[in-house]
């Protein structure tokens, strides 16, 4: 049975989760369709420049993401104590570039106005309105998935469902579990099969940030995501953050067990079990069922949300020193 969203998100504190959207029927909508004999890899593109504008937008920010074939991965932090500074004529104006009320010959959005902007911000109801959906992780990602199955629907001249039904959404409780997941994330494409390699994984995070290392200028139309420093509250650079990615995706693609001697004092500044690591990348589902993080984390959220314990206790003595 599903259980309500509002049983582990507060929107008005921030905190980190990992979410995750899948095609209807576990189809694979965005890649090789052997039933029409066609490819549909063009659409993860759709959904990752979709991504690079709402980072923009929301008071959401992103560690790293991965478009799948079938499915995709986000995760991010809520952050209602940024949008709450804004002003009323930026709630405004960042409302009025996500649903504009022109667009120019390319479809892109126009500018909005200074009359449309002040429709809105001269509005006390209207402004904090629109500042709870832009810092709503419903709102995101209906904003995400619901243009996306447009696009998609009116490409194959049908109707119905892209997505399987919401999105999920699973809350990390610390600094670990955000950098646990993260790679969990950005291995998705190695641990699939797909790429042999980080830098050759297509449409992750952590690609876009090798890319950005090799480039002399700031990457155009990449997803905003927040520095490796910030979501690991500074035990990890972003080199130690890659070299992680890296040996332990080609410990899966190898099938080993064990770690390598390179991983050791990283995961040790994790607090995470080096025993443990390559289980829980491999089996992270059957790990953790509602809530990621260390033993003690997930008592102390279980109270913070009126219960008294979350499924997953177990796995999480495995991982987390």
């Amino acid at each position: 049975m599903t259980s309500p969203r509002s049983e582990v998100y507060n929107p008005d504190i921030p905190q980190w989760f990992h979410c995750f959207s899948r095609c209807v029927r576990r189809a694979f909508l965005c890649g090789w369709d052997n039933y029409s004999q066609r490819s549909y890899e063009h659409r993860r593109e759709w959904i990752r420049a979709r991504l690079a504008v709402l980072s923009k937008l929301f008071s959401i920010q992103i560690a790293t993401f991965s478009v799948m074939e079938n499915h995709l991965h986000i995760v991010c932090h809520t952050r209602p104590d940024l949008a709450e500074k804004w002003s009323a004529k930026e709630v405004a104006s960042r409302w009025r570039l996500l649903f504009p009320l022109n667009r120019k010959s390319d479809g892109s959005p126009s500018h909005p106005t200074e009359q449309e902007i002040q429709a809105i911000a001269t509005n006390p109801k209207l402004v904090e309105e629109y500042r709870k959906r832009l810092l709503s992780l419903s709102w995101f990602h209906r904003c995400l998935n619901e243009s996306i199955a447009r696009r998609a629907n009116k490409e194959d001249s049908c109707t119905g469902r892209f997505w399987e039904g919401r999105f999920r959404s699973e809350p990390l409780t610390d600094a670990e579990a955000v950098v646990a997941c993260s790679v969990y994330v950005d291995l998705n494409p190695i641990r699939a099969g797909t790429a042999p390699t980080p830098e050759k994984s297509e449409y992750t995070g952590v690609q876009q940030r090798i890319k950005q290392r090799s480039s002399q200028k700031k990457l155009e139309r990449a997803v905003e995501m927040v520095s490796v420093e910030e979501f690991s509250k500074g035990t990890l650079t972003e080199e130690d953050y890659l070299v992680l990615v890296d040996k332990t995706g080609r410990l899966l693609k190898k099938g080993k067990k064990s770690i390598s001697p390179e991983l050791g004092p990283i995961l040790t500044r994790l607090s995470l079990q080096p025993d443990g690591w390559l289980g829980f990348m491999r089996e992270k589902k059957s790990l953790f069922k509602r809530v990621l993080g260390p033993p003690d984390s997930l008592k102390e959220l279980a109270l913070q949300f009126g219960k008294q314990w979350f499924q997953g206790l177990a796995g999480a003595r495995a991982v987390f020193i």
